[in-house]
């Protein structure tokens, strides 16, 4: 890909995120029984990108060091994986506490 392509694709997904934004409040504010499956997709989707890119790479490490111990690396993995699951599961769980409160 050139340095071209790669700059167009990236606007254009940018550009697309900006769309969705849009889109999803639009549908959000304006319905409010289809907010829970909104967040279902966009934790589903969240979850698929998530995996497919960082599953190939967990199964076929390419650093060495990590080879040494694949015990170690396992439990580095899931450990990484569940931390992540946490903090998820925390911010929904918590998301009526949340409160951001920025002054300038």
């Amino acid at each position: 890909m050139s340095v071209k392509q790669a700059i167009v694709y990236n606007l254009l997904s940018a550009l697309m995120a900006y769309v969705g934004m849009v889109i999803g409040t639009a549908v959000g504010q304006y319905t409010d029984n289809l907010t829970p499956w909104i967040f279902a997709v966009t934790a589903g989707m969240f979850l698929y990108v998530a995996l497919v890119d960082m599953l190939p790479e967990m199964l076929h490490g390419n650093s060495e060091e990590l080879q040494e111990c694949p015990l170690g690396y396992f439990l580095l993995q899931n450990l990484g994986l569940l931390v992540g699951f946490g903090i998820m599961l925390l911010i929904a769980i918590f998301e009526d506490k949340i409160v951001l409160d920025i002054q300038f």
